[in-house]
């Protein structure tokens, strides 16, 4: 087997393509040439590797892409490691609260134990995330844990965050049974993400089971603007309790007692460098602190 023509393949199978793939190999490689070699190495392997059109690996391009991912995958890692950079490399990925609320003073403490600190940031989902680990391009991941994670990921849960609505301390509510019966008649409108998120299916399931309906009336891209409105008394708003919310003076928090909580979690794979351990060990204790009070 061709190394050279192993590497071309890697590229072509992370990318789903060769024209993609001739975008992202690290050397100029023209399009005619990537197909020629990894139509020969298909010959010499004497299998197909994938289909074209559509683009889809077949059984023996799979095993062939899980054999060279772990080594052509990490070749910038190796790289930096080699000129001594590795291990002050830090690579992160998840939700958009975590990244701007508690990322930034985990990183100040770090820069004092590890001054050449270089990090790279990227918010997105679970699924995105998951992506990201197993392409190498991310070391770890602190998301909301919708689904299972993929064979030979590591994870620790960080806060099972319990769910709430909000109201304006204006309204006339102070209980939670209250609210769902009046929302289900129709009497205030519901705040909420949009349905396909895990927050409002949490909820929408638990009323199902309890024969109650409440539509939402207002859908928001974040949970920054849902409590936005509740505070302009526009609705009650579907949450995530945490001890901001609590403190707040202008928000009525209802816990929803009964209800699932939403687990945000970090992942990972593999053996983590130094830096990236030492940024686990302080969002678990961040999160242990974060949540005490909830």
């Amino acid at each position: 087997m061709n190394v050279h023509h192993l590497e071309l393949f890697y590229y072509v199978a992370r990318y789903e393509g060769i024209v993609a793939a001739c975008r992202h190999i690290p050397y100029g490689i023209q399009q005619p040439a990537v197909s020629a070699q990894v139509a020969s190495l298909e010959a010499d392997l004497g299998v197909r590797l994938f289909e074209r059109r559509p683009f889809r690996l077949t059984a023996a391009g799979k095993r062939l892409y899980e054999f060279a991912r772990p080594f052509f995958g990490r070749l910038a890692e190796v790289a930096e490691a080699v000129r001594g950079y590795h291990t002050d490399t830090l690579r992160l990925a998840g939700l958009t609260e975590v990244m701007r609320g508690h990322v930034p003073a985990i990183l100040a403490e770090l820069r004092r134990d590890f001054p050449s600190l270089k990090v790279g940031l990227q918010e997105i989902d679970q699924r995105g995330a998951e992506r990201l680990i197993e392409e190498d391009e991310a070391d770890i991941a602190i998301t909301v844990l919708e689904s299972k994670l993929p064979q030979g990921f590591r994870s620790v849960v960080l806060a099972n965050l319990p769910l709430c609505l909000l109201v304006s301390p204006e309204t006339r509510f102070h209980k939670m049974a209250d609210l769902l019966k009046a929302g289900a008649a129709g009497e205030i409108g519901l705040v909420s993400l949009p349905p396909h998120e895990l927050l409002p299916r949490l909820f929408q399931k638990e009323l199902a089971r309890r024969g109650l309906v409440w539509r939402t009336a207002m859908e928001t891209s974040s949970q920054d603007l849902v409590t936005i409105y509740v505070r302009n008394a526009l609705g009650a708003g579907l949450a995530v309790q945490t001890p901001d919310l609590v403190a707040a003076k202008d928000l009525r928090v209802l816990p929803l007692a009964g209800f699932p909580s939403l687990a945000i979690g970090a992942f990972w794979r593999g053996s983590l460098a130094p830096v990236a351990e030492s940024f686990l060990e302080r969002i678990k204790a961040r999160s242990r602190s974060y949540t005490s009070s909830l």
